[in-house]
């Protein structure tokens, strides 16, 4: 019988698949544009962009469930820093929260009703 090589918390932690497709995202952006019809090139960068900041959002609203999960968080906080000259900003601030949630939560210290408080704009006490 195949052993499990990914636990299955981690498994079932959609961060993974996300993380990897937002950097999946960034390797296809245009990095040259066509002398010939800038414009295109300007339409395909910015959707390119604009679906790199849609999963960010996603990714940023997204509580881990496995230490992977957390450790993909990470991977893309220490993106945010490098790709800014701002730090991380805005989207590094909620990410940072969002991590923090989830190593809470792994470790049994918050209730997931309180994270999910939080999540809604509570502040998660009661």
């Amino acid at each position: 019988m195949p052993r499990r090589t990914v636990p299955r918390a981690a498994a079932a932690d959609p961060l993974l698949g996300l993380v990897e497709d937002r950097f999946r995202l960034l390797k296809r952006c245009p990095t040259v544009g066509d002398q010939h019809d800038e414009e295109a090139f300007d339409r395909r960068l910015d959707e390119a962009l604009r679906r790199v900041r849609r999963l960010d959002e996603r990714i940023i609203r997204t509580v881990a469930t496995s230490t992977p999960g957390l450790l993909a968080q990470l991977r893309l906080l220490a993106a945010f820093y490098q790709e800014s000259a701002n730090g991380a900003g805005r989207r590094g601030s909620l990410l940072i929260q969002s991590i923090a949630e989830g190593v809470a939560q792994l470790e049994g210290r918050i209730a997931p009703s309180a994270i999910s408080d939080r999540a809604a704009g509570g502040n998660g006490s009661r």
